[in-house]
């Protein structure tokens, strides 16, 4: 008995050794398995489909009306996973990699001005069937899904912020506006020390992320330093789109607008002007969150959007009795 236990101890002491040696000698295949496994605990799976700009990485799952997930520039889908996690019950929920970023291929830079990009989102639609949907999308992707908002809302059931979304002039300059007035982009990564440093700027306190999942995602955007300050440029300066102020004013879906402070990208003093703009709004300003609120707080979003959705979805009265003298 002593000598069976004693191989029992061994197995599992030699399975630790080489978990903990994958864990650091293989970041990449380590991270493929956990980022599969969090995928499954949610119950997501990864697909794939073809479109007119080449093949689309998404996340898939769930039953019911469709919600499709936008990230923003340089991120990915995997960055809505949690906030997925409580809406496939009751809904069939989609988060795709924007064409050119996260598991896609990189595209030509043309194909990042915010006027093509939103071509590239109706694509990308059209490949999966949607129509009518809810789209809930984070900053530069925010931007892209109204740009297409304002062209086709009969594609659009309901639009949510969540995130401050690019295109917004905000009255008080953020740390992000007074940072590029000195030359500075902190959103850029050329190296490591880069990826570090966006990932403060991003968050009060970043969310904890395996290291194998953060050294193969920052490994992948080390790779490309001259692609993605290209894009950065493209994006900002090359696209000739109206702002997003001008845009909201032509929504007539319900629309959900979350904006955290301190938000160090967009500052939430642009949250008011937004709402204000869009005929049919709910705003929700959220404390201890930045740019990523589904990120930081993905159970708080999520109750949030839910709550906005049980109404969005409520038939609009399209007259009311006029009420009663008192």
């Amino acid at each position: 008995m002593n000598r069976l236990i004693g191989r029992v101890l061994a197995c599992v002491l030699a399975l630790g050794v080489i978990s903990a040696t994958a864990w650091t000698m293989m970041p990449v295949q380590v991270a493929g398995v956990l980022i599969g496994l969090n995928n499954l605990s949610a119950g997501l799976s990864a697909k794939t489909v073809q479109t007119d700009i080449g093949e689309i990485h998404y996340l898939e799952g769930g039953h019911g009306e469709t919600i499709l997930l936008v990230h923003g520039i340089y991120a990915r889908k995997e960055h809505w996973v949690d906030v997925m996690r409580s809406l496939v019950d009751d809904y069939h929920v989609i988060a795709i990699d924007l064409p050119g970023f996260g598991d896609n291929a990189k595209l030509p830079d043309g194909q990042y001005t915010l006027d093509q990009q939103q071509e590239n989102l109706l694509s990308v639609l059209q490949a999966l069937e949607l129509n009518h949907v809810h789209i809930a999308a984070n900053s530069m992707g925010a931007y892209v899904a109204a740009l297409l908002a304002a062209k086709r809302p009969d594609l659009m059931a309901s639009f949510a912020f969540i995130g401050s979304p690019l295109g917004v002039a905000t009255p008080i300059k953020s740390d992000m506006d007074i940072a590029r007035a000195q030359g500075d982009t902190p959103l850029v990564v050329q190296n490591a020390a880069d990826f570090v440093n966006r990932n403060a700027w991003l968050a009060p306190e970043m969310p904890y992320v395996p290291q194998p999942i953060l050294h193969s995602w920052m490994q992948s955007e080390v790779a490309t330093p001259d692609h993605n300050a290209r894009v950065w440029d493209v994006v900002h300066n090359q696209s000739s789109v109206p702002t997003l102020l001008e845009l909201a004013k032509a929504l007539p879906m319900p629309a959900l607008v979350v904006w955290c402070r301190p938000d160090r990208i967009f500052h939430v003093s642009g949250a008011p002007l937004l709402d204000q703009a869009l005929p049919v709004s709910t705003l929700a300003q959220l404390d201890q969150c930045g740019h990523l609120p589904m990120l930081d707080q993905p159970d708080r979003v999520a109750e949030i959007y839910q709550a906005f959705l049980a109404v969005a979805k409520a038939p609009r009265k399209t007259s009311e009795p006029p009420k009663s003298p008192p």
